[in-house]
């Protein structure tokens, strides 16, 4: 039996044991997968799925939206070149014979030249992604050893390669083919042409073997490593949140569910697990949470890492008592050998999260929207959040405090639900559904929500709002009494039962008064209304006033023909611009009022920085030093802006006493965009004789938590 035989009968155990082993190790990961719930509500639209993942898999949309990102774009299409030139090498190993030359020669030497160089070319990201680890070592990367196993182990596919094909190109090997046309392989072997024609022979076979064993070393620690997104990425691409909006919460079914909330791993839906395969260990969901760089327990990547570690030590323990073919979810009363929730962070344990950690979100997405593989941390955040409001009552007695004022009086400030109309009226406001007749009459329902009818200062806002629309010529009516909170604060304090109530009893009264069209001056309240009442039976066209007043100024139905003179910076609402997706509207209508100086701050727009009043964190005491609306603040004062304009009352709130923490109370005013259009609006009609906000009622002062 001559040696090419032995040869290709070895690679082939080796081929074989590799293989199984990778086979091995995804049909285990596919059974843990299982072990989790069913997603009951996920609609294939398989055409827009593929379109997801050509977009964000092979065209790396999200990935190049950082610098570095480029770098992971050589490795991938590096990898995807190089994967389809190893197809090659792999079968050649037990079919010496094989070539993939049945492709054309075209297309044959484009492939073992785009092989060749993007190998050469992986060597210096390889290079790029140590120096940055090593010697940059930014805040949000996790440097670990076993980051610089997987760089070791790329590395030595690519310098195996090389010096295999080098010697092999220098040694007359019979085993080149073609190597012509490998312009990288064909340098290396004139470097490697001082060695005897004997001794290259020889290397070429060390240098084949060394490149078959990390190669298949590779292969399998790809399941066991950070570089599990390979596997994961795509699949989880396929199959994210596309059949309801990104930032609609799911439901529970309180007349069958017999858990509120999730504390188990196996209570979440295998996609949320999923999710935990797909994490990339880039970071940039750390990188852009304002609660981790204020200080606060979460980290978002750590979260998702702790879900997967705490499937690994408790779904194994499941798995053992199963054949391997055992294809089912965990049972319902399973018991885990380590719980996911600890009791506190000083108690956590690797592969447990703390409460500390779940109620210091935001729920403003940033994590979401910078993540490249689209994983749901908020949604994951929620779920447990749930289980301590609902199962363990472990909420701050502020927040609790909140859900008693909502359940009273269907405020959170707790004031008379009878003197939520009290300003309206005094502003001689039209009700809708005063009369049989009175819905038809009007083009929009203008939801004034909970700030807007007890609040002093957001009421500033929405008195600019009604102006602008009665200068417009707006058909527009308000509910006064029949308003209640849409249910933001319960919702996203956990306390999903109260919500669910509310929201019945919201969208009951919305659909029976034939409201179609709503306009509010509240990020929070547009997106409970538009994105999260469908599941309850209520389908409106929501829209935020800075969306309205665009249109308006658009349709030159106002004119701005005052001068202002401001430099004003605008501060995004997380609930606008990154979960509903509107940042335009808001600046076009600044940048539309004469002698407005619009500045930007660095963090503007999908990936602007929080105010810190999302997730229901506006009813509670923030605990740290650092508070994330004063963190804003700092970076408004760089663009020396003389105005910061919102477009939402709780970032009113906030960024107001952010102004007021840092002394800048002299040289900062903090106004809505409404009260900015209205201030260079040319009024055609006479002002109405109407009382202000203040004279409505004197003794309404609120303040927040």
């Amino acid at each position: 039996m001559d040696y090419s035989t032995v040869k290709s009968i070895v690679f082939a155990i080796l081929f074989a044991a590799g293989m199984g082993g990778f086979a091995w190790s995804v049909w285990r990961m596919i059974r843990l997968l299982r072990l989790g719930q069913d997603v009951l509500s996920f609609v294939p639209a398989v055409i827009d799925r593929i379109g997801a993942v050509v977009y964000f898999v092979f065209m790396q949309r999200r990935v190049v939206a950082e610098k570095f990102g480029w770098n992971h774009v050589i490795f991938f299409w590096g990898f995807m070149i190089i994967t389809v030139g190893h197809t090659e090498f792999l079968v050649r190993g037990v079919f010496p014979a094989f070539s993939m030359s049945f492709l054309g020669k075209p297309l044959y030497n484009a492939i073992l030249i785009g092989e060749d160089l993007l190998a050469f070319v992986v060597l210096f990201a390889v290079a790029a992604a140590l120096f940055r680890r090593a010697v940059l070592r930014p805040s949000h990367i996790h440097v670990t050893t076993e980051g610089y196993v997987i760089l070791g182990l790329i590395a030595g596919v690519m310098v195996s390669y090389f010096l295999a094909m080098g010697f092999g190109i220098a040694g007359d090997h019979p085993e080149m083919l073609h190597e012509d046309v490998l312009i990288i392989s064909n340098l290396v072997a004139r470097g490697l042409s001082v060695f005897s024609e004997t001794v290259a022979f020889y290397a070429y076979e060390i240098f084949w073997w060394t490149h078959a064993l990390v190669l298949m070393t590779f292969l399998n620690v790809i399941p066991l490593s950070k570089h599990l997104h390979l596997l994961g990425a795509i699949p989880n691409i396929f199959v994210h949140k596309k059949e309801k909006h990104k930032a609609a919460l799911e439901r529970i079914d309180f007349e069958t569910a017999e858990v509120y909330g999730k504390s188990k791993f196996n209570e979440f839906s295998w996609k949320a697990l999923l999710d935990t395969y797909a994490c990339t260990h880039c970071g940039r969901c750390d990188m852009y949470c304002p609660a981790r760089r204020t200080g606060k327990a979460l980290e978002p990547q750590q979260l998702i890492h702790d879900l997967r570690d705490n499937m690994y030590i408790n779904g194994d323990q499941v798995l053992a008592q199963r054949s391997i073919f055992d294809f089912v979810q965990a049972p319902d009363d399973f018991e885990p050998e380590l719980p996911l929730i600890a009791e506190s962070e000083e108690e956590r344990k690797e592969g447990q999260t703390s409460p500390e950690v779940l109620w210091g979100c935001t729920n403003c997405g940033a994590c979401v929207q910078a993540c490249p593989v689209l994983i749901d941390h908020v949604d994951t955040i929620m779920d447990m959040r749930r289980h301590l409001t609902l199962m363990e009552g472990n909420v701050q007695p502020q927040l609790a405090t909140t859900f008693q004022n909502i359940e009273r009086n269907y405020n959170p400030w707790g004031i008379g639900a009878d003197k939520r109309a009290e300003w309206v009226e005094a502003q001689g406001l039209r009700m809708w559904g005063q009369s049989e007749s009175a819905g038809p009459e009007f083009e929009y329902l203008f939801w004034v929500g909970c700030a807007g009818s007890y609040d002093n200062r957001a009421q500033k806002t929405v008195k600019a709002f009604t102006e602008i629309m009665d200068e417009a010529g707006i058909q527009y009516a308000v509910l006064g009494q029949k308003e209640k909170c849409t249910g933001d604060p319960l919702r996203r304090g956990g306390n999903e039962y109260q919500f669910d109530e509310l929201a019945q009893e919201n969208v009951q009264t919305l659909n029976e008064l034939g409201v179609t069209k709503i306009v509010t001056a509240c990020p929070h309240c547009l997106n409970t209304l538009k994105n999260e009442y469908p599941a309850f039976g209520g389908d409106y066209e929501v829209l935020h006033h800075t969306q309205l007043i665009d249109q308006l100024i658009a349709d030159q139905r106002i004119e701005l023909s005052e001068e202002i003179g401001k430099k004003v910076t605008y501060h995004d609402p997380c609930f606008l611009s990154r979960w509903n997706d509107e940042t335009e509207a808001p600046r076009r209508s600044l940048a539309a009022t004469r002698s407005l100086q619009l500045v930007e701050m660095k963090e503007h727009g999908k990936k602007s920085f929080c105010c810190g009043a999302g997730g229901a964190q506006m009813w509670q005491e923030e605990q740290n030093e650092t508070r994330v609306n004063v963190e804003r603040v700092k970076h408004a004062e760089e663009t020396q802006a003389d105005t910061i304009a919102v477009g939402c009352p709780f970032c009113m709130t906030m960024i107001s006493d952010g102004v007021k923490a840092t002394d800048n109370e002299e040289k900062i005013e903090v106004l809505d965009v409404a009260e900015l259009v209205l201030q260079g609006m040319k009024r055609k009609k006479a002002e109405s004789p109407k009382p202000s906000t203040q004279e409505a009622d004197p003794s309404n002062e609120t303040t927040s938590a």
